[in-house]
């Protein structure tokens, strides 16, 4: 069953039982009330009319009426023997109950009996009696126009629900049937349409756009990453296969197989050199978490620092605090070193300079390297830690893959730590790595 007919039906189920509570509650105070009523009537009558023989010392005035509304009245002896009066339907032999009001049954009808002694000189021989339909005819009228006014509600509210649902369904279905086009023809660019009348369904739909503009960027990186493996592997495999043939059957010289055999090692390097980075990228990527254990980072990175080879004549200034511990892998941690100076060093201009610095700030330990070199345009900048993203300018390393900074943006997730990166064209480049402490 669709989730829409799933709602309808429950809601129509609780509309109904909650339309039935309320017509039995209806009748049942209404059915206790008109009782009240013909109960209250019944004991006023009487005491008001015997007030009116009391009035009289016992002569019953000639204008006495023994049917007042619909109250029977007729007087009594404290025998029970029957003076005069009227009766519902026919005279009924009941024992006299002073002060009581009794229910009896006459013919399958019911009525109220309730007798009520008159005081004469310290007399009470004398009862007026008095009797009253248990039952009034409206009152089938009144719960049967109960009956119809809870029918029409309900109905009206069965309706108001089916409307209100498929009016909040519609959309829902729009989205999937928006959606099931986009996985139908598998074209990743088109997005759900825009709702503005539903901020949850709104935002569900801003969500999920959100989401296929996630998945188009993956797939772009994939189809970056798999033209830029393939043309970085069929320059050397090209070569190779190039000088293999040269050295099998262009030459028989011993050096310009020697030669040829040197250009094929190269380039085998050069294969490996991108296998491993591929591997090193793809096994931290894979990875969730890590064991963390508390290292002393300022002595690597003053060690690691100490044992760098800069190239360009670049110096580099350290502002490192002593003994900062932090929650992380020495080796991780290393890497990130690594490939961030690698970077400074690379791009940094002839007789430039490298700033290292590491800090304490507000219970967070801080690592910054910042260069003056040639920096990033702001274009780089925006996919700067894109996977396999390459700029086409002179920072772009022909020898790379595009995944030093996703390298370490994957690495400072694994040690649960935030990075950061500012850069001007020309002017240099800022990263900072922010660690829990």
């Amino acid at each position: 069953m669709k989730f829409g007919k799933k709602i309808i039906l429950i809601n129509s189920i609780i509309i109904s039982i909650l339309t039935s509570i309320i017509v039995i509650a209806s009748i049942t105070a209404s059915k206790t009330i008109l009782h009240s009523n013909i109960k209250n009537t019944l004991i006023d009558t009487v005491s008001s009319r015997a007030n009116i023989i009391a009035d009289s010392k016992g002569v019953v005035p000639d204008s006495f009426d023994y049917n007042v509304g619909d109250v029977y009245l007729s007087i009594y002896l404290s025998d029970g023997t029957f003076k005069t009066g009227s009766f519902p339907e026919k005279m009924v032999d009941l024992p006299i109950q002073k002060g009581v009001l009794s229910l009896v049954k006459i013919n399958n009808n019911k009525y109220y009996v309730y007798d009520f002694a008159i005081s004469l000189e310290g007399r009470n021989d004398i009862y007026l009696r008095g009797m009253i339909s248990a039952t009034y005819s409206y009152w089938f009228i009144a719960v049967i126009f109960i009956s119809i006014l809870a029918g029409v509600l309900m109905f009206l509210s069965v309706f108001l629900n089916i409307f209100l649902v498929k009016r909040t369904i519609k959309p829902i279905d729009k989205m999937r049937e928006e959606v099931n086009e986009i996985s139908q023809s598998k074209d990743i660019k088109k997005r759900l349409t825009k709702i503005t009348d539903d901020n949850e369904l709104a935002k569900l739909a801003d969500d999920y756009n959100l989401m296929l503009d996630a998945l188009e960027g993956m797939f772009l990186n994939h189809e970056r990453f798999t033209s830029d493996v393939a043309h970085e592997l069929r320059t050397p495999l090209t070569v190779i296969i190039s000088e293999s043939e040269y050295a099998l059957q262009e030459t028989n010289k011993i050096n310009d197989k020697n030669e040829s055999l040197a250009v094929i090692n190269r380039q085998a390097m050069r294969l490996k050199s991108i296998t491993d980075s591929l591997l090193e990228f793809t096994r931290f990527a894979n990875k969730l978490s890590i064991e963390l254990k508390p290292i002393n980072i300022s002595k690597i990175t003053v060690n690691f620092i100490n044992d760098y080879h800069f190239i360009k004549n670049i110096s580099c200034k350290q502002n490192i605090e002593k003994d900062l511990i932090i929650y992380a892998d020495n080796v991780l941690y290393e890497r990130i070193l690594q490939n961030l100076i690698d970077n400074a060093n690379k791009y940094g201009k002839e007789n430039g300079h490298i700033n290292i610095s590491l800090s304490k700030e507000n219970n967070k330990v801080i690592l910054k390297i910042e260069d003056d070199g040639i920096g990033m345009s702001k274009e780089a900048l925006d996919h700067a830690f894109d996977r396999f993203y390459r700029e086409e300018s002179s920072r772009s390393d022909k020898n790379g893959l595009g995944l030093g900074l996703s390298l370490v943006k994957e690495i400072v997730r694994l040690l649960n730590a935030k990075i950061d990166i500012s850069s001007i064209i020309n002017e240099g480049t800022c990263i900072t790595i922010t660690f829990n402490n």
